[in-house]
């Protein structure tokens, strides 16, 4: 159970009432019947998903607190995760469903970062040795050549004799870090870090026996600069102090968690010896202060890729001097330390013979698919609209979202997150909307609206309304949401979910034909990031967003990022296997196989179920609707044929294009070039050649006016 608004995370046993569950927690809880339902006094609001109210909430509170959520403390039982707010509601704060828990497998403890009870040997018996050496001659003959930081030396001597010489020595691999006082073993501890684009997530864990003591999580400071990485490169580009500007922000909301982890451990920064982190690429780079550039340009370069440790303190958290900082390797640009989290959290790394499929899903679709004999990854560019993004009324998941949709008796019937009036729509909202509308015959499967004919005018049908001579679905009346404004799903909303859906189905399909298989040898379905969680899985396989196969082997991994992290954290074994993964994956790059292109085109239909007799318009394809100049990208840069290799590589990078066309002398379309082109010769030192050698001949030719098929 997550206790707004301080953020405290409390385990609770099924059934156990909110009432029960704070009587020990220093949280203020009016009432005067002890929890016996009497007074009405122990109001609270449950933001999460909520059931029906009890008979005494319905007797004691009145029908506008029930729609909002407003419930009887001692009368709501807990029988899932839930999200309460206690005392009154501050209209400046703002409910964000940010997923925090995923599901982590049992494996045996050897944190990064150690701790042993020492006690030293009586000074009679070690006259002439030094401090560092008494410590190594108590702790035995596998540590007598053990080193130690230059801060801990420094402190030694008066820690030594602070502690009358029994203590506790830090280590981590073969150093001491610091030499504690002996009240303080057992007081192992660290830190978790989740550094999504939208969202920062921060765990502390305990390193005795694995537990997550506290989760703190807050939208990410960066969101002001653009809600995604291109957004935030340019930001990078175009002002010279960009980088440490977007760096300071992300430290400053990461000590702030930091602090409130703290505050709920009981603990001091220098209780905190190692922490772990994870995120995308750009985030990894904008984390570590080095120039991500390179990312956004092709060939889309980071500056590093390996697993690295530096010192907290160096990055700007505010922790032990000590203290190390783990950042999770990375693949390239756009395959990061959070899916190697993800990788690892899933098991797949482990399996030698069942094939999974595993989907990190946001504005860039991050998969793999194999096991440990053969592992491959892609990136694919879903773009926002599975975040909310670029839908008429999509929003992120926050207060008023909706974010699951279904119908009951032929109405329509939502979930709404905060349990108030819609203000938009989420992610998991949009999939499921148009997952019932192709369920209930009221969108064909080339995702066009239908209208209501005569047969069928009542009931969900008749939220299809004609607007300018296209057909939208009302999701919500003006009485209906919050702002007292229409939410409707438009037909551009539903194209923008099939190019989302498009991009990740053909960056699947692709891999399946690397790897050599069909769906049914996918054995294992992984979902992760907050989509993934919230998604319903029949959903996404009605509208196509991932294989249909059978519901029982789709499993969602929560925050499958923050729990491959604390994996690493908690395991030297699995840090190791993290930087093995680098090598064992294989990545492919979408932008250069044609085969992708091919399954992006037939992939935009949804998929058809002739059990439900879907009615079909003789419109054709939604690609056949969406004209050339609707999409294109005008007064595109050409380059001359006779142009050097090694000048459109440097071209290419400075706009951040994947190709350009060639013209020849005389100003006439020579062929296409790109970056798969530019590649070999670059690689082979031919960067002199000129791009007409290397050019694609005789591309196919589209104009204007016609359309995409």
């Amino acid at each position: 159970m997550n206790v707004l608004p301080d953020d405290l995370w409390l385990e609770v046993n099924r059934g156990q009432t909110v009432w029960e569950a704070l009587q020990n927690e220093d949280v203020e809880l009016e009432g005067d019947c002890g929890g016996l339902g009497k007074c009405g006094k122990c109001k609270v609001r449950i933001l999460s998903s909520i059931g029906p109210p009890s008979q005494e909430s319905v007797e004691l509170l009145d029908e506008d607190e029930l729609k909002q959520g407003i419930r009887l403390a001692c009368r709501t039982e807990i029988n899932e995760d839930t999200v309460v707010y206690v005392g009154e509601s501050d209209p400046s704060l703002e409910y964000f469903q940010i997923l925090k828990t995923g599901h982590r497998p049992l494996f045996h403890l050897n944190p990064l970062v150690d701790q042993r009870p020492v006690t030293l040997l009586s000074s009679h018996g070690d006259e002439g040795f030094s401090d560092l050496d008494r410590i190594k001659l108590a702790m035995g003959p596998d540590y007598e050549h053990m080193k130690a930081s230059l801060h801990c030396l420094r402190t030694l001597p008066q820690m030594l004799q602070e502690t009358q010489s029994r203590g506790a020595a830090v280590l981590h691999e073969n150093c001491l870090m610091a030499w504690q006082n002996w009240a303080e073993v057992g007081r192992r501890y660290g830190l978790v870090f989740d550094l999504g684009t939208s969202t920062l997530v921060g765990k502390l864990i305990s390193l005795t026996d694995g537990s997550e003591v506290a989760v703190i999580s807050r939208l990410n400071g960066q969101m002001k600069y653009g809600s995604n990485v291109i957004s935030r490169l340019q930001f990078v580009k175009e002002h010279s102090n960009g980088l440490d500007y977007l760096h300071d922000l992300l430290v400053r909301d990461m000590n702030l968690i930091i602090k409130r982890l703290l505050q709920v451990g009981g603990l001091d920064p220098n209780d905190i010896f190692v922490a772990v982190a994870a995120g995308n690429t750009t985030m990894q780079h904008l984390f570590l202060r080095l120039n991500p550039l390179g990312i956004a340009e092709a060939l889309f370069a980071p500056v590093l890729t390996d697993g690295l440790t530096v010192k907290a303190t160096d990055v700007g958290l505010r922790l032990h001097p000590e203290a190390l900082l783990y950042m999770m390797p990375m693949k390239s640009g756009y395959i990061g330390g959070d899916l190697i989290s993800v990788i690892l959290a899933s098991g797949v790394a482990e399996q030698e013979d069942e094939i999974a499929l595993g989907l990190d899903l946001g504005t860039n679709g991050e998969i793999f698919l194999g096991n440990r004999k053969r592992l491959l990854t892609c990136s694919a560019a879903a773009g926002p609209a599975l975040e909310g993004a670029r839908i008429s009324r999509g929003m992120i998941a926050r207060a008023g979202a909706i974010e699951a949709v279904g119908f009951e008796g032929g109405h329509l019937d939502y979930q709404i997150i905060g349990n108030i009036k819609p203000k938009g729509i989420c992610g998991s909202g949009l999939v499921d909307l148009v997952a019932a509308l192709l369920h209930y015959n009221l969108m064909d499967h080339e995702g066009l609206i239908r209208p209501p004919d005569g047969r069928a005018a009542n009931g969900p049908a008749s939220r299809i309304i004609n607007r300018s001579g296209v057909h939208n679905f009302v999701v919500a009346s003006a009485e209906e949401s919050y702002d007292r404004k229409p939410i409707y799903l438009t037909q551009r909303d539903v194209r923008e979910l099939q190019l989302a859906k498009a991009a990740i189905a053909a960056g699947i399909k692709t891999l399946m034909d690397e790897l050599g298989i069909r769906t049914e040898d996918i054995h294992r379905v992984y979902l992760a990031g907050a989509l993934g969680n919230y998604v319903s899985p029949y959903s996404a396989m009605r509208i196509g967003l991932i294989p249909t196969l059978d519901l029982k082997i789709v499993t969602s991994l929560g925050n499958a990022a923050s729990t491959g992290a604390s994996m690493v954290l908690l395991s030297r074994e699995y840090w190791q296997m993290a930087n093995e993964l680098i090598d064992l994956i294989e990545h492919v790059e979408l932008s250069s196989r044609l085969d992708f292109n091919q399954y992006f085109i037939e992939e935009m239909d949804f998929p058809v179920e002739e059990r439900l007799d879907i009615y079909r318009e003789e419109v054709g394809d939604v690609m056949r609707v969406i004209r050339v100049d609707e999409v294109m990208t005008p007064n595109f840069p050409t380059v001359p044929s006779s142009m050097s290799v090694e000048k459109v590589s440097r071209l290419l990078r400075s706009s951040g294009h994947h190709g350009f066309p060639v013209l020849d002398e005389n100003g006439r379309l020579f062929g296409v070039v790109t970056v798969a082109d530019l590649e070999k010769p670059l690689r082979t030192g031919n960067a002199d050649l000129p791009v007409g050698d290397v050019a694609t001949k005789s591309p196919f030719v589209v104009h204007s006016d016609n359309t995409l098929i």
